[in-house]
C-alpha cells in the first residue's frame, strides 16, 4: 500500500470530496479513473462543470491565447472542404470547445465556405454551452448543440478535438515484481484520500499493461485510457465522409513510458490546492499525456486513415503562421514609424501571442493528428 505522508492536512472537504468519501466508505477504494471522472465531470461539482474552460489561471489553451489559432484552423477546415468536393452543408463537430474561441476564429475566415459551414458543439454542461452561444453572437445561427458525440445522423465534415483527449479518465498502473502490474485505487486514511494498490479493475487492462510492463522497471507507473476506442468509433459513426482533427499533448510508446517512469498525471490548479490530484477534487484540472500509439490504433480500427503526425508548430506553419507573423511585424514597424503608440503595443502583443502557439517545450510541442474517414 502506498500513502501520502500522514502529516499532510486533510484536503477536499467540499461537497464533491464528501460525496467521494461516502462512496469509498460504502463500496471500498475506487480506481483512479473513477475518481478522475467524477473530479472532472461531476454534473454539479466537477472541475469542468464549475470553471471557465481554457481561460482560467490554472491553464490556457491555444484558442484562448490567440485568435489566430482559430483562424489558422479555419484554413485547415477550408482545405478539407475543398478536398471533399465543397459539400453543402459542411459540418464541424467540435468536442470540448471551451468558450467557443476556435469556432469564432474559424468562422471569421470561412470565405467561400461560409455559406456551407455549420458547427455542432458537443458540450455536456449547459453553463458552458451558454458561454459558447454568447461568444458566437450573431453567428450562432450556424451552430447547434448536443450533449454527446453520437446519436445524430452522420454528416459530411470534420470531428475536431483540441486538448480534449488528455482529460479522458485514465487507469493508473504500477509495475510490481515478476513483471506484474497492479492498479492504483483511491482509498481513505481517516478523511484523507490516499493511494492503494490492487488488482486490475477490468480485464481490458491486461493486454496494454503487459505491453508497458515489458519496457519498465519495478515501481514504474503508466496510464491506460480505455475510452479511446469507443470515442474514435463514435467519431467515425458521426461522419458519413470527412476528416478527424485531434490536437493534444502526448508521445508514443515506449518513449511515453520511459521518459516519465512515474507516470504523466498532473493536476494544474490554484496554488492553494497543491499539485496532488487527490486533494480538493473538483477544484483543479487532472490530465495525463495522450498515448498517440494507442490513438493511432484506435483511429485505424474505427476506419480512419491517419496522415503523418506533426507538431503544432510545424502544422501551424504549414497553414501560413510564418506569413502572418511577418505581416504583423511589418504592421508594427509601420505603426512605430507613424508614432501610433497604442497600435504598436497592440500589434506587439498580437505578435507575441501568435508566436506562443509555436513555443518550444510548450504549445508548439503538441501533436496534431489529421485522419481521413476511410472511403471518403
Amino acid at each position: 500500500m502506498k500513502r501520502r505522508s500522514a502529516g499532510d492536512d486533510v484536503r477536499g472537504l467540499g461537497p464533491l470530496g464528501e460525496e467521494l468519501r461516502h462512496r469509498i466508505r460504502t463500496t471500498g477504494p475506487m480506481p483512479f479513473a473513477s475518481f478522475m471522472r467524477l473530479a472532472l465531470y461531476h454534473p454539479v461539482h466537477g472541475y469542468y462543470a464549475a470553471r471557465v474552460p481554457g481561460h482560467g489561471a490554472d491553464y490556457r489553451t491555444s484558442p484562448s491565447i490567440s485568435p489566430w489559432f482559430g483562424r489558422l484552423v479555419g484554413r485547415a477546415l477550408r482545405r478539407m472542404w475543398e478536398d471533399l468536393g465543397r459539400p453543402d452543408p459542411f459540418w464541424v463537430i467540435e468536442v470540448g470547445a471551451g468558450l467557443g474561441d476556435l469556432a469564432a476564429g474559424a468562422m471569421e475566415v470561412a470565405g467561400p465556405m461560409a455559406g456551407a459551414l455549420r458547427w455542432r458543439f458537443v458540450e455536456q454542461f449547459e453553463r458552458v454551452a451558454a458561454w459558447q452561444r454568447r461568444r458566437l453572437g450573431s453567428a450562432d445561427w450556424r451552430a447547434e448543440w448536443t450533449s454527446g458525440l453520437g446519436g445524430s445522423a452522420p454528416v459530411c465534415g470534420c470531428v475536431l478535438a483540441n486538448e480534449v483527449l488528455d482529460a479522458f479518465p485514465v487507469h493508473v498502473l504500477e509495475t510490481v515484481a515478476e513483471r506484474g502490474v497492479s492498479e492504483v485505487y483511491v482509498g481513505l486514511d481517516g478523511d484523507r484520500f490516499v493511494e492503494t494498490l490492487g488488482p486490475l479493475s477490468v480485464a481490458a487492462l491486461a493486454a496494454p499493461s503487459r505491453r508497458a510492463a515489458a519496457c519498465l522497471d519495478v515501481g514504474s507507473r503508466f496510464e491506460v485510457c480505455l475510452q479511446l476506442e469507443e470515442w474514435f468509433a463514435q467519431a467515425s459513426r458521426a461522419l458519413e465522409a470527412g476528416c478527424l482533427l485531434v490536437v493534444d499533448y502526448g508521445d508514443f510508446e515506449p518513449d511515453l513510458w520511459l521518459r516519465q517512469p512515474r507516470g504523466t498525471v498532473e493536476a494544474p490548479g490554484p496554488e492553494w490546492a497543491g499539485p496532488c490530484p487527490l486533494d480538493d477534487p473538483g477544484c483543479k484540472d487532472i490530465t495525463a499525456r495522450v498515448n498517440f500509439s494507442a490513438v493511432l490504433r484506435a483511429a485505424r480500427a474505427a476506419g480512419f486513415r491517419p496522415r503523418p503526425l506533426l507538431s503544432q508548430r510545424d502544422w501551424l506553419r504549414s497553414l501560413g503562421l510564418t506569413d502572418v507573423a511577418g505581416d504583423l511585424d511589418a504592421a508594427r514597424t509601420r505603426a512605430a514609424r507613424e508614432g501610433w503608440v497604442e497600435e504598436v503595443v497592440a500589434l506587439g502583443q498580437e505578435y507575441d501571442d501568435l508566436l506562443e502557439l509555436c513555443s518550444e517545450g510548450e504549445l508548439g510541442d503538441l501533436l496534431v493528428l489529421e485522419a481521413i474517414k476511410a472511403g471518403a
